[in-house]
Order: C-alpha cells, then structure tokens, then sequence
C-alpha cells in the first residue's frame, strides 16, 4: 500500500512538473508582449468619466442546451450509442451563483442499472445542483467555493452525491490556469483533484448580422482521484483507487448570433492517464472504454 501511494505522488509531482513547463513556455511570448495602447481618440478625460459612472449590479441569468454524442463525467462513459441532451440554468447576483443541470438521454443503456439494465429508452436521469460564491481577491486571481449535490434517478445509483469544493483560477495575458479540489461528503467519499490551462482567440472572420465575431476556445485538464471507497472505483488488484484519473481535451467555436444567444460547435477527447485508471475507467463506462471522443454543439443565451 504504502507503494502504492509513494508512486501516486511521484505521478502527480511529475503531472504538476509537465504543466508548470506547458505554462512556462506558453507564457513566453505572451511576457514579451507589450501591452496594447488605448485607442488614439479616447482621451484620458473620457476614460476617467467613463470609470467613474458605476453601473449597478444586477442579477445575471444564463443558460444553455447541450446536444452530445455521449455524456462522459470525469472521463467515465455514462451513455452509449444515443445522444444526450444537456439543459443548464444559472442565475448569479455580486459572486453568488445558483446552477441547476440535467441529462435527458435519448436510449438509455446502462448495463449496470439497478432496477433495469440496457432499459432501451428516454430517460431523464440526472440532476444537479451548484451553489457557489466567486471572488476575485487580488487582480486576475479569482478563488471559488461551493456544493454540488447529484440527483440520480434509481436506474443509474443506489445513492445520490454530494461534494464540496474549492477551486482557483489565474488571468495570464495570453491563457487563463486553474485547480480545483472536490470532496465527497455523502456516499463513496474521495477526493477528486483537477488543474486546467484555457486559452480563447478571436477569428480572423466576419460574418454578416446578426452574427459577431467568432471566437476559438481551447481547453486541457488532467485529474487525479483520491477514492477511500472499494465500491465506487474498482481496482484490478482490489486496492483502493488512487490514480492519476483522466486527461481532457476540447476546442469549441462560439458563434455570437445578435446580442443574447450563441451558437458553439464543439469536440471533446478524454483519456486515461493510464496506471490504475486504463482499468477502473474502462470498468466503470458503459461502452466499456477508457478513452473517449464524442462531439455536439450548444445555443446559449446571457441577459
């Protein structure tokens, strides 16, 4: 056992090493950058009664439909061969933010149901809940707290989920980095450790109203999982599971259609980082696989 953690370390040490020298050689071009110049006819009298109009804070809504070839959480396959359909309502207010999200799966087949395995039809079998609290404490470094309670419907668990987290996030001129630390209070406790790099670009495009300018954004995570439950994560050996987890990898375009709603195309790749997980996450998915690519696109709207 002992070695067993003693080489989980070493892979995280040696992940967190990876992506220190991922963000150090991105960050090179942007620290030679020079910063860009206010535009030649905004005066410094302007900029200063611009600052000093306050507008005032207003709740914040927003939502989106998902529309995927396959749900993967964490990198674990929790569909096969049908598409989801993923609703998401937010509504925030000075840092406070309240996020309800669903699954509606159009052929259900999960073939470790509890009550009804490969039961073959739609299904709504998922809700969760977010509750958390942003801030931004000094400039570009923002840290987030909140719950995630997971409703699932008798089908797919014997028992619902309930995490608690704490995660940061840090604005490089060029690519934003963050890291988050989820743990599970309910049932099957473990800690779920996730660190990403993001980076969005503008395209060189226009298109005509009432689209605006397209952007690209890029986005890569890799997790580890921290499982003190035999149940909840198998391992081939019977230990338990503390792994490297899983890697993602997504690119999406988002198209502004007039001043509310977006359009975005994406695609998602997710991976094993191998050891421990190549087997607990092929095990675990419901097409059994360890790596998955799925695509789709979402609309969503901001007011």
């Amino acid at each position: 056992m002992a070695r067993v953690r003693n080489e989980f370390w070493r892979n995280i040490i040696t992940a967190l090493i990876v992506s220190l020298l991922l963000l150090w050689a991105a960050l090179g071009p942007a620290a030679a950058q020079a910063p860009g110049e206010p535009a030649a006819d905004v005066t410094m009298a302007e900029k200063a009664v611009e600052e000093a109009i306050e507008k005032p804070e207003k709740p914040q809504f927003s939502g989106s439909v998902d529309m995927l070839s396959q749900y993967v959480w964490r990198g674990i396959g929790l569909s096969r061969g049908s598409v989801v359909f993923q609703p998401s309502m937010t509504v925030s207010y000075k840092g406070l933010a309240v996020n309800v999200w669903g699954n509606f799966d159009t052929n259900e087949r999960n073939p470790f149901g509890a009550t009804n395995p490969n039961r073959g039809a739609a299904k709504w079998n998922e809700t969760d809940l977010t509750v958390s609290y942003s801030r931004e404490v000094i400039k570009n470094l923002t840290l987030t707290g909140g719950i995630i309670y997971y409703a699932l419907d008798s089908n797919n668990a014997a028992f619902d989920s309930f995490e608690v987290y704490g995660a940061f996030d840090y604005a490089f001129p060029w690519f934003n980095v963050g890291f988050g630390v989820y743990k599970e209070v309910a049932n099957l406790p473990g800690w779920y450790l996730d660190w990403y790099i993001t980076r969005s670009f503008d395209l060189p495009v226009n298109l005509p109203k009432p689209f605006g300018k397209p952007t690209l954004d890029l986005y890569a995570s890799w997790s580890a999982e921290l499982s003190t439950s035999k149940a909840a994560f198998p391992t081939e050996d019977g230990s338990y599971y503390q792994s490297l987890h899983a890697g993602q990898l997504m690119a999406t375009i988002n198209f502004p259609v007039g001043k509310y709603l977006t359009f975005s195309p994406k695609i998602v790749y997710w991976y094993a980082l191998g050891g421990q997980s190549t087997y607990t996450i092929r095990n675990l998915s419901w097409d059994g696989t360890q790596n998955h690519i799925l695509g789709g696109a979402s609309m969503s709207f901001n007011f």
